[in-house]
């Protein structure tokens, strides 16, 4: 299963304190100089830059606008910075940022814990069978994951914990996120921040997953972590990433798919579940015409149920850059 690119960003606000590698010190975020909100929207737009290779970044027209569409991964280094180019040339452009889910608004997640993890004397130990907890302490042993901590979890929660821990034992933290370099960014310049969904929303909806549901979620985890698969995938999903290439980052996916339970149901509930509503919000930026730089998750664009197909489906003109 490609768990390490289903997981919805509010997954990682609320896993990243606990995968016990040291947090990198936090560096300063290089300013971008977007667009103000009083230029004019209708103004001519400069091309983009040419480098010779694409990003994870495609340009969406319709009759009245042009919004950018940008596959992220939520965790990095700061060897990414800066972005791309084409990448910082379409923030420039752009007069509003839209992010998964707004993961600076701590606010939002008052109350959640209720939801997402279980109240004592209830624990994870009565909710899946004792050889997969098995299975899980020896993973959290591995990774420096305080075990008792884990008890309280809910599947989906630790199955995300234990994902996004190797890509901290990796290097990779969220700090370095690319979701958060462009928030900090636009923060510098007091550009708008909308939401295609809320990190309410999203753990709302895995923490409503059935429990069987939940259970292969997180036996995906620990069965990738175990064979050694979840280092690989990890680099080649930042890879293929970097390098733009989308039949690579397919290639990546695939090979994580391998054995996976319940692979179907997970992925119309994480994924294609998701597309519909967020199409609906896209579309509407496509019908105005202000500039939006729409930032997701790099899974939700590709093949032929992503958002770059059913935008194309839509008669939207989709390119890549």
């Amino acid at each position: 299963m490609k768990l390490l690119l289903l997981l919805p960003l509010a997954l990682f606000t609320l896993c990243v304190g606990h995968t016990g590698a040291e947090p990198a010190p936090a560096s300063p975020t290089k300013e971008i100089d977007l667009v103000t909100l009083t230029q004019a929207t209708k103004a001519p737009r400069p091309a983009l830059p040419i480098t010779g290779r694409k990003v994870f970044l495609w340009e969406v027209k319709s009759k009245t606008n042009v919004i950018y569409l940008f596959g992220t991964i939520h965790v990095g280094k700061e060897s990414f910075y800066p972005l791309p180019p084409q990448v910082e040339a379409a923030l420039k452009q752009s007069q509003r940022l839209v992010v998964e889910a707004d993961i600076s608004n701590t606010d939002a997640l008052a109350g959640i814990g209720k939801i997402i993890n279980y109240q004592a004397p209830d624990g994870l130990d009565k909710h899946i069978s004792m050889p997969l907890y098995r299975r899980l302490q020896a993973q959290l042993v591995r990774l420096k994951v305080p075990v008792d901590a884990a008890r309280s979890m809910k599947p989906f929660l630790i199955g995300g914990l234990l994902s996004i821990a190797e890509y901290a034992r990796l290097g990779y933290d969220m700090d370095h996120g690319v979701d958060s370099y462009l928030m900090a960014s636009a923060k510098q310049t007091d550009t708008p921040i909308l939401e295609l969904e809320s990190q309410a929303a999203q753990l709302k909806m895995m923490s409503g997953m059935p429990p069987k549901l939940q259970e292969a979620f997180l036996e995906n985890a620990i069965r990738l972590l175990e064979s050694g698969r979840a280092a690989e995938q990890v680099t080649g999903i930042v890879n293929a990433w970097q390098s733009g290439d989308v039949a690579l980052m397919q290639t990546v996916v695939a090979a994580a798919d391998r054995d996976a339970l319940m692979r179907e149901p997970l992925e119309a509930l994480l994924i294609h579940g998701r597309h519909e509503a967020m199409l609906k919000k896209i579309t509407g930026y496509l019908e105005g015409d202000i500039s939006h730089f729409v930032a997701l998750g790099s899974l939700h664009l590709l093949g032929p149920r992503g958002l770059v197909e059913l935008l194309k489906a839509r008669g939207f003109e989709v390119g890549q850059l």
